[in-house]
């Protein structure tokens, strides 16, 4: 009985404060009304996010993808659901496919392509001319 109780013991708080680990299939339920800049004379997507994906905002998640520097001094990162040649800089993938990484630790570096499991705050975003997704304080699992 004793034996149980203390795995129940480990167990519990994992259960209810563990972060919860997000697949990019639910990141991808978003939609995208396209308004005009007229300033600048382009278009963009503003993104609707589904109810999943609301829910998330704020929470602390676990996420797996692939590493891809967005500067030469390294000093800017992105995680993407596919790897370099395929993502939504240079393949036909959705902005949802991609998120601008906030590291913790900002001697964090990794190579094109490492896939890496992150941990971190998901913030949603709507505004213009950014990414989707953020992860803040994001540092390696």
């Amino acid at each position: 009985m004793v034996r149980y109780l203390v795995v129940l013991g480990i167990l519990f708080p994992t259960f209810m404060w563990g972060q919860k680990s997000v697949r990019w299939e639910t990141l991808a339920n978003v939609t995208y009304s396209y308004v005009q800049n007229f300033e600048q004379n382009f278009w963009y997507g503003t993104p609707t996010f589904a109810e999943e994906v609301l829910a998330l905002d704020g929470q602390e998640i676990i996420i797996k993808g692939y590493a891809i520097p967005g500067d030469i001094n390294g000093d800017v990162y992105y995680l993407s659901a596919f790897p370099f040649s395929e993502c939504f800089f240079c393949g036909g993938a959705g902005q949802e496919s991609i998120m601008e990484l906030r590291l913790k630790n900002k001697k964090t570096t990794f190579t094109v392509d490492q896939y890496v499991t992150l941990k971190g705050t998901l913030k949603l975003n709507d505004r213009e001319l950014e990414l989707n997704y953020i992860l803040e304080d994001a540092r390696v699992q």
